[in-house]
């Protein structure tokens, strides 16, 4: 879905909310709870409440169900259909237009300024509503696994968006700023605008654009931390463990797996890394591949001067 969302750029907002299951581990639960559930409720729920609609994957093209991938015989049909659906949806001329698009990235928080002009008549079934959303591109979370684009982070007016009433000819000027969250990561974040008919769900414009790259090395007012290590996770496990680092720099690395003597268990990860969030998985095994019996062990983290440690239970 990424590689063909790519393909509309520039056409298309595409911000991904994460069906929610109450986790403690799952990253994408954890934050911003609320706005996440309302927003769902908002799209997914019909009165009387349909808890069958809560399925991966489920999907809404401007809010409406038309079709999900089990529907199709192969892979191929799907993604047909919703490259169709969305060439049919970005080819439909809109009466607004969001223009002079500037932001500008402080020490906390980020100023949008904006314009939307109206080209033509404005004929909407219910109002307008205009919404600024926070997402993050390529952002890596152990819990679900593996790298996910357009996570969505923050609604600046709530899941309902911010009311606005325009005719043909009028230009409304819009001065906002949000505040950045010491969770973003901030050389990832992307400021994403939309217009839409609101309650029908109907979208009427749209505009996304990357906060500056500049912006990478801001934290919130505090220094970046060159290198982190977050607490495996699970904690005790049973068979894997995720463990998960941070560099500010790239550089040689050296995750290793020691008994509580000192024994060298496994290294999991021992090479050159680029700067950013990484993970590795511990299979519970030495070097060998043989299994590890249950017990205390170490994970050791060594890149440049810098050396982290942290504990880990095995229970088979």
């Amino acid at each position: 879905m990424d590689v063909i969302f790519d393909e509309y750029a520039g056409q298309v907002v595409p911000i991904r909310l994460h069906t929610w299951w109450p986790n403690s581990n799952d990253c994408f639960w954890r934050f911003n709870e609320t706005e996440i559930e309302d927003r769902l409720i908002y799209h997914i729920y019909d009165p009387p409440w349909r808890p069958d609609y809560i399925y991966v994957p489920s999907f809404r093209f401007e809010g409406v169900f038309l079709a999900d991938p089990s529907d199709f015989p192969t892979t191929a049909t799907w993604y047909a259909f919703v490259r169709n659906t969305l060439a049919s949806l970005a080819a439909i001329p809109s009466p607004l237009r969001i223009a002079n698009f500037t932001q500008t990235p402080g020490l906390d928080s980020v100023h949008v300024s904006f314009d939307v002009i109206a080209d033509d008549s404005v004929h909407v079934r219910g109002g307008l509503r205009l919404n600024l959303v926070v997402t993050e591109w390529r952002h890596r979370c152990p819990i679900p696994t593996g790298r996910h684009d357009h996570v969505f982070r923050d609604y600046l007016w709530g899941y309902a968006g911010y009311p606005i009433s325009m005719q043909m000819g009028d230009s409304l000027h819009f001065d906002w700023a949000y505040y950045v969250d010491d969770e973003y990561r901030t050389d990832r974040l992307v400021t994403n605008l939309y217009i839409e008919d609101f309650p029908n769900f109907g979208m009427v414009q749209g505009y996304r654009e990357e906060v500056p790259p500049e912006y990478a090395d801001v934290d919130v007012g505090r220094d970046v931390v060159p290198v982190s290590m977050e607490p495996a996770s699970p904690n005790p496990f049973s068979s894997t463990t995720r463990i998960a680092f941070s560099m500010k720099q790239a550089g040689n690395v050296r995750l290793s797996v020691y008994t509580p003597e000192g024994r060298l268990v496994t290294d999991v990860v021992d090479e050159s890394m680029g700067a950013g969030y990484h993970y590795a998985v511990w299979d519970g095994r030495d070097r060998s591949g043989n299994k590890m019996g249950s017990g205390i062990y170490y994970c050791r983290l060594v890149t440049g001067e810098t050396v982290l440690t942290g504990k880990m239970i095995l229970l088979r």
